[in-house]
């Protein structure tokens, strides 16, 4: 085993090529210089990029000092976003920091930036050293990198990268290398005394000897009708990705094939005649199905479910809005509450009026939506009263906000919640 374990940042630990070739472009648009083709573009991931700028794009001194302002310019605003964890790395930089290794990254990139992604992904506290380049140098080696970090943790050390770099800087700085060909290499492969694995599992096993459980996450999203869940949903899928893991989305009633069927029957204007106790009977019925089925086999396997509803629903709307009271449907509901409850339930607080105003503006009501505004407000109230009772759980928007800030507080403010909940270390 490994005393102390140095990763590279770009193409190991995170796919960044998205905001790195965008960048990229954007420099060389507005020096106005021949742009590369694809395959010759994504070489310059991993290299120091002036030293890319000047050997692959024959730019002067002064010329690629210029390009890396203007790559600068992009990438750290928007571009270093546009950046996915690989699945499996979170819960293998948990596996070795619980065993007690050295953890430390060695970049390219400069201090700045390099932080703002691993905290990015919540992964920063997981690392004990982080090296990198020192603005505006044309060559900024791996092995000086490697070396800073072995002078302050010497013993039995290794480079983990993907480029022929960071195994050079390996060799040269006198410590074992591990290629990982999952990233911006390309077909290059070092010799024979050095590992080459193919994906994270392969690393895992190398590193750890066994490739750790993933933690999945289950969020659910609430709040009347209106109050913006596709949206937030589309923005959850696309960060939960960024943080490496696996999205599946679900709804509920529904789900799956018995609960869609129950849907069905919940939603349908022609039952009119459905008492509130079967109604809420069945919902616990389609939510138990769908828990079985689909959300708990899902975050077993380390994704993040991110469900359009679940049991606060019937809490309000059964339990407030029908006038059950919780303690019923919390008895109608156990099962599925022991089988699983959101990790993170994301709250979009929005009025009855307004609720009211939107829904009946984007489509025609089913059976549920065509209830009157007292029982709105008296599942609002519900809602209300679980967000209080449940703060560390509930992370309550408001939802009367353009769309953009909502979007905007939900990203500053989930990070927060998914280490509260323990779902980060």
């Amino acid at each position: 085993m490994f005393d102390t374990v140095i990763f590279d940042l770009d193409g190991t630990l995170s796919d960044n090529s998205e905001g790195i070739i965008a960048s990229i472009r954007h420099a060389l648009t507005a020096l106005g210089k021949p742009m590369p083709g694809p395959d010759e573009i994504r070489s310059f991931i991993g290299p120091p990029l002036r030293m890319s700028f000047q050997r692959r794009c024959g730019l002067n001194d002064e010329e690629s000092i210029e390009a890396l302002r203007l790559y600068r310019e992009r990438h750290e605003t928007v571009g270093y976003l546009e950046n996915n964890l690989y699945p499996g790395i979170r819960a293998l930089l948990t596996g070795l920091r619980r065993r007690g290794v050295v953890l430390a990254v060695a970049t390219g990139k400069p201090p700045r930036i390099t932080k703002r992604i691993l905290e990015h992904f919540g992964i920063l506290n997981l690392f004990d050293e982080v090296e990198c380049a020192e603005p505006m140098a044309v060559d900024n080696e791996k092995a000086i990198l490697i070396g800073r970090i072995l002078a302050r943790h010497p013993g039995n050390a290794v480079m983990v990268g993907d480029t022929e770099d960071d195994i050079v800087g390996a060799e040269k700085a006198g410590i074992a290398g591990i290629h990982v060909q999952y990233g911006f290499g390309g077909d290059w492969r070092p010799d024979g005394k050095y590992v080459s694995v193919p994906d994270v599992e392969a690393l895992s096993r190398e590193l750890l000897g066994e490739v750790p459980a993933p933690k999945g996450v289950f969020i659910s999203l609430e709040g009347l009708d209106g109050c913006g869940k596709t949206t937030v949903a589309r923005h959850l899928d696309e960060l939960m990705r960024q943080y490496g893991y696996p999205v599946i989305h679900t709804r509920e009633p529904g789900g799956c094939p018995i609960s869609e069927n129950i849907r069905s029957l919940l939603l349908s204007t022609e039952h009119g005649e459905m008492t509130a106790t079967a109604e809420a009977l069945l919902y616990a019925a389609s939510r138990y199905q769908h828990a079985h089925d689909v959300i708990l086999p899902a975050v077993k396997r380390g994704c993040a479910v991110i469900c359009d509803r679940y049991v606060d629903s019937s809490l309000a709307y059964q339990g407030e809005g029908r006038q059950l009271g919780k303690d019923a449907i919390r008895a109608y509901n156990a099962r599925a509450m022991e089988l699983c409850m959101p990790d993170i339930t994301v709250y979009l607080r929005l009025d009855a009026e307004t609720s009211l105003i939107r829904r009946l503006s984007e489509s025609v009501p089913d059976r549920i939506e065509q209830e009157k505004r007292d029982f709105f407000e008296r599942a609002m109230s519900g809602f209300d009263r679980i967000a209080a009772e449940e703060p560390d759980r509930y992370l309550t928007i408001d939802a009367s906000q353009p769309v953009g800030a909502v979007i905007s507080e939900l990203t500053a403010r989930l990070p927060e919640y998914l280490v509260k909940r323990g779902i980060w270390a």
